[in-house]
């Protein structure tokens, strides 16, 4: 009787444990299985934690672990690629910080007598164009872009000395090497599309500066839609 008790006692102890509630990133599971990728991404990140580059780039783990954590949030409501997506760039970060070392001391030249600086010339300012903005990871063209640029082609076909740089931009999700081709992807579309309708190409310069640019908070969908864009700037 005793034996058939303590059979029990271990039935039960192990629904317990199986139906006990798993996290990933502090995400609450909604279901008792899910993608070998979430483990993969929290293993790679607590190797990275325990490595020696963990002294010197913990920003990037930090930003692993947000990746991780909207990864998760958005796989439960079925955006399964753009997860699996956010996880792998997650890994990828983790990975370059177990890379960082310290950076190399390099001392400056003794100080030499300058000639005066010459005024600085005034600042461009991006042309009077609406920001041409981007869908997630996306750097193919919205009909409202599209709009915009046939504008844009207009005022270069009536002004023929201007010269555009398009300046591809992103909001902060993903590694700085994945945003800053994928910024770059979204230049190219621009200058590809104002190339078709007719701009000579040598009028157009193209620049990426992925995440680095802002010009709205990273911190709400809202803002990080508006930093998903390429600015047309008078350059000439």
């Amino acid at each position: 009787m005793r034996g058939k008790s303590i059979l029990i006692g271990f039935v039960l102890l192990f629904i317990v444990a199986g139906c006990a509630p798993k996290t990933h990133f502090g995400v609450r599971d909604k279901a008792m299985w899910t993608p070998p990728e979430f483990d993969q991404t929290e293993a790679a990140i607590a190797s990275a934690e325990r490595s020696e580059g963990a002294k010197y780039c913990p920003e990037k783990i930090a930003k692993a672990k947000e990746m991780g954590r909207q990864a998760a949030e958005i796989y439960w409501i079925c955006r399964t690629a753009e997860a699996m997506a956010l996880l792998g760039q997650a890994r990828d970060l983790a990975k370059e910080a177990e890379s960082c070392r310290p950076a190399a001391v390099v001392t400056p030249p003794p100080p030499q007598a300058l000639a005066p600086a010459a005024a600085a010339p005034a600042a461009r300012q991006p042309i009077s164009f609406h920001a041409v903005n981007f869908d997630f990871d996306k750097s193919n063209l919205k009909p409202e872009a599209k709009v915009e640029l046939d504008r844009a082609v207009k005022i270069m076909q009536d002004n023929p000395d201007v010269v555009l740089e398009l300046q591809g931009n992103t909001d902060n999700v993903g590694t700085d090497a994945y945003n800053q081709a994928l910024g770059k992807r979204r230049a190219d579309a621009v200058f590809n599309y104002m190339k078709a309708k007719g701009i000579n190409p040598d009028r157009l310069k193209e620049v990426s500066y992925g995440e680095g640019k802002p010009v709205a908070t990273n911190t709400t969908d809202a803002g990080r839609a508006q930093n998903r864009r390429v600015d047309l700037v008078i350059v000439k």
